[in-house]
């Protein structure tokens, strides 16, 4: 046979399985696939809305306590430097232990504040990430979608069932 046969035949093969492929599929169930930006409808959610001011209030509230440390460690430091001539040994020390301990604090607030803030946020998403699956969810069994998508990240954000779901299939492929 020669080579030209050869790749006739292959490209014969490949056509004939592309045919018996688009024909098994048109003649197979649809799956009726709907998508969704759920960027978009987050940010209309009114609970977010809420939940971002809440956030931001929060926030103003550490940023003002932060500055206020701030402003009395810079007074305790100012004072140190002024009166230190006059203090003992001991008072010096306990001074410069105190001083030591609130710039550790204040080292330490800017990454507790941030901590606190996305603990906030978590607690405060959650349930509208919650509703919003939930309403897509009863939208896609009430209009008899199999697949919804997620335009914003190119997910699926629900199916029908976990007929499709072929981790089973390629877990025991590799023996896992």
């Amino acid at each position: 046979m020669s080579l030209k046969s050869k790749r006739w035949q292959y490209f014969l093969g490949i056509a004939l399985l592309v045919v018996v492929f688009v024909a098994a599929k048109s003649t197979g169930p649809k799956s009726k696939v709907g998508y969704i930006n759920t960027n978009e409808l987050w940010v209309l959610m009114p609970e977010k809305q809420a939940a971002d001011e809440e956030l931001k209030k929060m926030e103003e509230q550490m940023v003002t306590y932060y500055q206020q440390e701030q402003k009395t460690f810079e007074i305790g430091v100012n004072t140190f430097v002024k009166d230190s001539a006059s203090m003992t040994e001991l008072v010096k020390k306990q001074t410069l232990q105190k001083l030591q301990q609130q710039q550790e604090n204040l080292q330490a607030m800017p990454k507790a504040a941030n901590d606190e803030l996305a603990k906030k946020q978590e607690q405060l998403y959650n349930p509208i990430r919650e509703k919003m699956q939930k309403a897509i969810d009863e939208v896609a069994k009430e209009n008899g979608y199999d697949y919804i998508l997620d335009a914003a990240y190119g997910n699926i954000v629900y199916a029908r069932n976990d007929d499709d779901n072929v981790l089973g299939l390629v877990k025991a492929k590799l023996g896992l």
